[in-house]
């Protein structure tokens, strides 16, 4: 048998890729790792590292000069911080190659420089890329996606955002406190359709109310320029209408970065938007090949694309593989107020044939609220009916990022609500209102003094 190069190649240098290679390298695995492009990935590099500082500095009064100064020096300290020289510390299993890798049979991969590379496994973690809509005219409109947003050189009077989840909202409330004229333009009948309506509503809202327009239930027709006036075209019921603005934005869908692998020549197979087919084990259809990150249709999420690398690495050496679930992964939109998000929603729940019961209340109504004067968002909470298990989240707050991992513990402990109203929450904090969230199944809100049960 002939001898191959590496115990493990790891194709993709982001955030999924290093954890996999940590991972292999941990387990005294000869790995190599393989990045064609700019070694951090999405995140650190055109994602939610600058998107965040964006954001911060947006809400935080910055003009766009110093803005785009501190954002490319938080990238650039962040990737070598995180990613080059963490390198350093596996120099004695990693071998780091910056070149392009394709396969040529089930077993081998090519370089750019013609090198063929064997391994006994091999883990997929190319990412993923934004995609323009098939939309007549869309060429002439010069579209931005949102890294083009991100890294715009001068900050336009006006953008449309098509697209109406995480992206859309994060940035276009943004943009909108550095002073552009914001439209979002969504297809669904609201904002963030995967959360419950009432977090929509509450979310558009705050939107309405900081002066950024917001239209739904909207089909694109065709983009148009004229005199230099960017349009789109678009029908709303029975009506066709049209919006101008300067730069036009689409957030509306990702696609695999696979193309270059040449992955029909390993046998490992993709669905419809180039992102790879794996099984709950991470395993592509070739076994010897793993997959991990954006480059799979999973929840794309930075810390979701790490725990799958871990879990790659982890199964491509395993007797028993581990299988990796997505029930409860938490999510956080970090927009002003912020949405998050942890368990299977009612609906879900329902689709399963489990009864449940929901409460909702105002952050208004939390000793938090009243005590600093913040009247926006809302805590719902749902249960199992008969057991009284928690089973999902959703939190529209200033401080919901945070509030929503003490749901994610609780709900991955199959916590009751009853383990809730026995625990202590300390006072005066934004997370004591999931305390209150849960007393209030059976009592009501405004019947509670300071700190009762």
């Amino acid at each position: 048998m002939v001898k191959s190069d590496f115990d493990v190649i790891v194709i993709g240098g982001g955030s999924a890729g290093f954890a996999a290679v940590i991972r292999a390298a941990e387990m005294g695995k000869k790995t190599a790792l393989i990045e064609e492009a700019t070694i951090g990935g999405t995140c650190v590099n055109i994602g939610c590292v600058p998107s965040k500082f964006i954001i911060h500095e947006a809400f935080a009064g910055s003009n766009w000069d110093a803005v785009t100064t501190g954002r490319d020096s938080l990238v650039e300290n962040l990737r070598n911080e995180k990613y080059i020289n963490v390198l350093e510390n596996y120099t004695d299993n990693v071998k780091y190659i910056h070149q392009t890798a394709r396969f040529t049979d089930k077993k081998s991969i090519q370089l750019t420089d013609g090198r063929i590379l064997t391994a006994g496994k091999y883990i997929l973690t190319t990412g993923s890329r934004p995609v323009f809509p098939d939309l007549p005219g869309i060429e002439d409109i010069e579209p931005l996606d949102s890294t083009g947003l991100l890294f715009i050189k001068k900050l336009p009077k006006s953008i449309i955002i098509v697209g109406g989840r995480f992206v859309a909202l994060e940035l276009g409330q943004a943009f909108a406190k550095l002073g552009v004229q914001v439209t979002i333009l969504q297809r669904s009948s609201r904002l963030i359709p995967q959360y419950d309506s009432e977090i929509s509503e509450s979310i558009e809202e705050v939107f309405t109310s900081q002066g950024i327009t917001v239209i739904t239930g909207t089909k694109l027709v065709k983009a148009s320029k004229i005199n230099g006036v960017k349009t789109l075209s678009y029908s709303s019921g029975d009506e066709q209408k049209e919006i101008s603005a300067e730069q036009i934005v689409f957030a509306t869908g990702r696609k695999g970065n696979t193309e270059s692998l040449h992955l029909d020549r390993a046998g490992i197979k993709t669905d419809s938007a180039a992102h790879i087919v794996v099984d709950k084990y991470l395993r592509t259809s070739n076994p010897a090949v793993f997959a991990a990150g954006d480059v799979l249709s999973n929840p794309g999420l930075v810390y979701v694309a790490a725990k799958e690398g871990q879990t790659a690495a982890g199964n491509a050496f395993a007797d028993v593989p581990v299988p990796l679930a997505y029930d409860n992964v938490p999510e956080v939109i970090f927009t002003h107020p912020q949405i998050a998000k942890a368990g299977i929603t009612a609906a879900a729940a329902r689709e399963k044939g489990i009864k449940v019961s929901s409460v909702k209340f105002y952050i208004a109504d939390t000793p938090y609220g009243l005590a600093n004067n913040d009247t926006k968002g809302l805590i719902k909470i749902i249960k199992k009916t008969d057991t009284g298990e928690l089973l999902c989240a959703e939190i529209v707050a200033q401080d919901a990022g945070n509030m929503i991992q003490t749901l994610t513990i609780a709900i991955q402990s199959h916590m009751t609500v009853a383990d809730i109203t026995d625990t202590y929450f300390p006072y005066l904090t934004a997370v004591e209102g999931i305390k209150l969230g849960a007393i209030i199944f059976d009592k009501d809100v405004h019947a509670l003094s300071c700190c009762a049960g």
